[in-house]
């Protein structure tokens, strides 16, 4: 069940009661008369099903309610409660599949956006990813991938477009250049230090390391992958499965691409330069596509039956 803490004036609590407790999805409505302080007003606080939290938050929204008070909404492990039971079998749809619109756009804003946390996060997988692939080595590699955080400003762009939100989706933008980026950096920091201390040989021999073959060879199968790695990454955003999230960062080639650039760029290899900068750019503009398209198909859902449960005229 989905938790909801209303601030709203006197004036408006007898609609936002009564809109509760209609709804068949909503229960344990509790109403406290001037109990909000700043702003001033009453606090209600109710029990919704995930399928309808959205839905019914929308509604307290256009009666002004964020405006001129407050909307918290919380996510409850555990509800013992018969009135919650039924309101989640009164609510279309399962659970597991809600989103919750509002988390998403909160989830977004903490992970999709530029920070120094971000940042080092990218440069340490680009280190990490530049010594895979040095080594030849995949479950190395497979750690930088899972380590980075690349989908999170992925998600932010698609969050921007969809929403049209300029701000987001250009944060989202930013924070994915700079990320990439302090990735390349970083290897080509790292790798230069490890050739000048004789850690790493002088010259890199491509033709039997299977990862830097691999890497600088961008195909069709390139696009099919990171297409469907949008896609269900978005899905896993929305849905809230954060489990999701660590099978699509190890099947998409961004940040070994990334860190074979600046690896490349160490030993003046420009053919894998070249090669590394096609596959990051393939897999960049294929999960971007394919992950705001998969936005747009489940808002494009959202609004339809929001349009339906409302009352026309």
């Amino acid at each position: 069940m989905i938790h909801l803490r209303v601030i709203s004036p006197a004036s408006h609590s007898d609609a936002a009661v009564a809109l509760l407790v209609e709804s068949k999805s909503v229960a344990n409505v509790v109403v406290l008369r001037g109990a909000a302080v700043d702003p001033v007003g009453d606090m209600i606080t109710c029990d919704v099903a995930p399928e309808d939290a959205s839905y019914i938050v929308g509604d307290l929204r256009r009666m002004g309610l964020a405006q001129l008070g407050a909307i918290d909404i919380d996510e409850i492990d555990s509800s013992i409660s018969a009135g919650s039971r039924r309101a989640e079998e009164s609510a279309v749809g399962k659970s597991a599949d809600s989103v919750i619109w509002e988390n998403v756009s909160a989830r977004i804003d903490n992970e999709g956006l530029l920070s120094g946390g971000m940042v080092a996060l990218f440069a340490f997988a680009g280190v990490i990813a530049a010594v895979a692939i040095l080594i030849d080595s995949s479950p190395i590699v497979v750690g930088a991938m899972a380590l980075c955080p690349d989908f999170g400003p992925i998600a932010a762009f698609a969050v921007g477009v969809v929403r049209r939100d300029r701000r987001r989706a250009r944060g989202g933008l930013i924070a994915m250049l700079v990320g990439f980026g302090a990735g390349i950096a970083a290897a080509f920091v790292a790798v230069t230090v490890l050739t000048m201390t004789g850690v790493s040989p002088d010259s890199f021999d491509t033709s039997n390391n299977t990862l830097a073959q691999t890497i600088a060879a961008p195909n069709i199968y390139s696009v099919v992958v990171a297409a469907c790695a949008g896609a269900a990454g978005m899905l896993s955003v929305t849905l809230g499965k954060a489990g999701a999230l660590v099978g699509v960062a190890v099947s998409i080639t961004t940040i070994p691409a990334a860190a074979d650039i600046g690896l490349s760029l160490s030993y003046g290899d420009w053919a894998s330069v070249e090669g590394a900068a096609g596959q990051l750019a393939l897999n960049i503009a294929s999960l971007l596509a394919s992950a705001t398209l998969m936005l747009a198909f489940q808002r494009r859902r959202f609004h339809r039956r929001d349009r339906l449960r409302r009352p026309t005229g």
